[in-house]
């Protein structure tokens, strides 16, 4: 048997038959390593190169805090306050600038992004280098005066205060300015990296292809059975079709389990039952697997925080970024961060990270209630909010002077307000997304804001659960057989009556 393998292998390199598709394979393995290794390094480098970028854009930031920690000391000296607090921050980023600037230079272990400890290589290009030396001496002179601040007692500081501040008032812009030529030039060493590397892929994709092409045409003309070549291309396409549909499959499993989570995160009702006086029912139906739409209600230090949004399109996309918002108020609200300007505020800066990070083209409206003792407050921009009186008289509250779509812009302070609505024994609230309004029959007329006030007149004197219900059910009769087209999300929450002989009592 191994008399005849021999001469089988030395027939397989000495055939000429065999020798263009054994150069092929050479040249196909001389290409992938081409391609490979260079691969290698340059992504080990880059890798390198995205924490000098990181750390070069932080130094920036950390530039101004000093200037910022150095006036918070001066403010909290003039109102005769402890300058304790104004002194650790100074010290922080006084220390973490320093730090990092001598790692440019010579390179050393500093503090990440992350606060874990990371190797930081120094500069190595001659105008980074130049910059480094720039920044030294200004930083020096800078630094002698910082620590001096420090070290100085409440009683002593006002003199080294006075001369820290005005160098800082002298030198920030260049010393901005220079950390910013820093974030460039690593920018640029690592663009151009990342530019070669592409160059190399690209060659030797051509050449794979090339050589793929020489092998395929000199296949072709060894296949006489075509009848064999069909069969085998029929066997491949059953085995794709197979594996496409063993990838849907499993798509659509973690598809189900994303939405699984989102209705798991759902207020559910026993949570809601136990919220004192308010009478709470929700409900969502998402148009896809995933779906874009946000309710949350939080009782929390005898408050209660009822939050409603809908996320542009729907889908996972659309699904992950309601997630997002729905983790972040929750840990804004573990944190007693309770100010409406600054919740929507720090909870738009989070989201909006995120969304550059991600490179998603989404964004969300939102509106913030806080409820306690029968007075509420609203916040931020979604759709009208229906304030129901006793007897069936809604008003309609516009929130879009209240605030932007959280997301679309990184700074919305401005644009932050409230408005404030008591509500009575008996006063009920209907929050909604818009894909009740703009739900559509066959005839492709939408439900609209005027049906929906409608229902809520003929059911207001009923509990929250039996509006949410008499709207839902009117809602499907609409629609009929359509589709839904968006997700649907409704909140109902009324103002509880309280018994009569709790009234006796209180009267």
């Amino acid at each position: 048997m191994s008399q005849s393998i021999k001469p089988f292998y030395l027939n397989i390199f000495s055939a000429k038959k065999y020798r263009t598709i054994l150069l092929s394979a050479v040249l196909f393995l001389t290409f992938d390593l081409g391609v490979l290794l260079p691969n290698f390094l340059i992504s080990s480098n880059l890798k390198k190169d995205a924490v000098s970028i990181n750390l070069a854009g932080r130094q920036r930031m950390l530039s101004q805090k000093i200037t910022k920690a150095l006036l918070q000391v001066k403010v909290a000296q003039l109102a005769q306050r402890d300058t304790g607090k104004a002194k650790q921050e100074l010290e922080k980023s006084f220390q973490l600038f320093d730090d990092t600037l001598l790692g440019f230079d010579r390179g050393k272990i500093v503090t990440g992004g992350d606060d874990k400890p990371v190797f930081l290589d120094g500069v190595t290009t001659t105008q980074a280098k130049e910059i480094i030396a720039q920044a030294q001496t200004i930083w020096l002179p800078y630094k002698t005066k910082i620590q001096s601040v420090l070290a100085s007692s409440d009683n002593s500081l006002t003199a080294s205060l006075e001369d820290a501040i005005v160098y800082t008032e002298g030198n920030n812009l260049k010393l901005l300015d220079l950390m910013n030529q820093l974030t460039t030039e690593q920018q640029q060493r690592a663009d151009n990296k990342a530019n070669t590397l592409q160059i190399i892929q690209t060659t030797g994709l051509i050449f794979a292809l090339i050589n793929f092409f020489i092998l395929l045409s000199h296949s072709l003309r060894k296949f006489k059975d075509h009848d064999i070549q069909i069969q085998l291309a029929s066997a491949e396409i059953e085995a794709l079709n197979e594996k496409l549909e063993q990838d849907n499959l499993r798509m659509k499993q973690e598809l189900d389990v994303t939405r699984q989570v989102q209705q798991m995160i759902l207020p559910r009702a026993k949570e809601l039952a136990e919220i004192p006086d308010l009478d709470i029912a929700g409900f969502m139906q998402t148009a896809s697997e995933v779906g874009g739409d946000y309710y949350d209600v939080i009782h929390h230090d005898g408050k209660v925080k009822i939050g409603i949004g809908d996320v542009t399109g729907h889908g996972l996309e659309s699904g992950m970024l309601m997630l997002m918002v729905q983790t972040a108020v929750r840990t804004l609200l573990i944190n007693n961060q309770t100010d409406p300007k600054i919740f929507l505020d720090v909870l738009n800066r989070t989201i909006y990270q995120n969304i550059q990070r991600m490179e998603l083209d989404k964004n969300m409206t939102l509106s913030i209630l806080d409820y306690e003792d029968g007075k509420m407050r609203i916040s931020g921009q979604h759709e009208e909010i229906l304030v129901v009186r006793r007897g069936g008289m809604v008003q309609r509250l516009d929130t879009v002077d209240l605030g932007l779509p959280i997301g679309m812009e990184e700074d919305i302070a401005e644009f932050i307000g409230y408005a404030d609505v008591h509500l009575y024994p008996g006063d009920m609230v209907v929050l909604y997304t818009d894909g009740i309004t703009e739900a559509e029959n066959s005839n492709k007329e939408q439900y609209g804001l005027k049906q929906l006030m409608n229902v809520i007149k003929d059911n207001w004197d009923k509990t929250a659960e039996e509006v949410k219900l008499a709207i839902i059910q009117d809602l499907s009769v609409f629609a009929g057989d359509s589709k839904p087209l968006d997700d649907i999300t409704l909140v109902v929450l009324k103002r509880k009556i309280a018994p009569a002989k709790e009234l006796s009592v209180a009267s």
